[in-house]
């Protein structure tokens, strides 16, 4: 079975939630707004990139577009298109 678009974003902002230890940031965080320019720290996004890792089992690509690493929607399609 592979996961929409909704399902996978909603299980990234579970680990961003893991990760920041609150719903409090994650919820004011829209899906198309950049995770940098939202406070996520250059360390947490790698922390948020393992934990996807681990969470859908793959490897993140070293010729990965800097765009796809951009934002929750980016990172969801990044994963939807991996599965389908």
């Amino acid at each position: 079975m592979s996961d929409t678009a909704v399902d996978v974003r909603q299980r990234i902002r579970g680990l961003l939630v893991e990760l920041f230890g609150t719903d409090r940031f994650v919820g004011g965080v829209a899906d198309d707004v950049s995770l940098r320019e939202a406070g996520v720290s250059s360390t947490a996004l790698v922390s948020l990139l393992v934990a996807m890792e681990d969470t859908f089992g793959f490897e993140w690509d070293d010729e990965v577009r800097p765009e796809v690493l951009r934002s929750i929607d980016s990172l969801a399609g990044y994963v939807v298109a991996l599965r389908n």
